[in-house]
């Protein structure tokens, strides 16, 4: 609940930048691990979400400037993906780098897309409705 609380607090108390700038969007910021003195990398930060078809999704939560950014690994390292204005529709929040989307709906559901690929998470013993 403290990073959704953090995220909907950055979210409604961030000012987002002029629609001329490239959309809105921020550039990604460089998402970074620190190594172990074995060279392999150290576990990733952040809440671990268990995902419907297997796999886990790890994500956490920082600031750039005036944005959130949500930090995901999908198991292919962290994506740094700024926060998008709310599009008026449905209660969610929507993270993207043009390439990679997170996105999270009340129930601590989270979407990811990257490509093709689709997963639906969820803390505690994966997704549900």
């Amino acid at each position: 609940m403290q990073i959704l609380a953090l995220a909907l607090a950055a979210v409604v108390g961030a000012a987002h930048p002029a629609p001329s700038v490239a959309g809105g969007a921020a550039p990604a910021a460089d998402a970074t691990w620190t190594e172990t003195r074995d060279g392999e990398a150290a576990p990733a930060p952040g809440t671990r979400f268990k995902c419907q078809t297997g796999g886990d999704l790890v994500a956490h939560f920082d600031t750039r400037g005036p944005r959130l950014i949500a930090v995901v690994d999908a198991g292919d390292g962290p994506h740094a993906l700024p926060i998008q204005p709310w599009d008026g529709g449905p209660v969610q929040l929507t993270w993207s780098d043009g390439a990679r989307t997170l996105t999270w709906s009340p129930g601590v559901q989270i979407m990811w897309m990257d490509g093709g690929e689709h997963r639906m998470c969820g803390r505690e013993g994966g997704h549900h409705h």
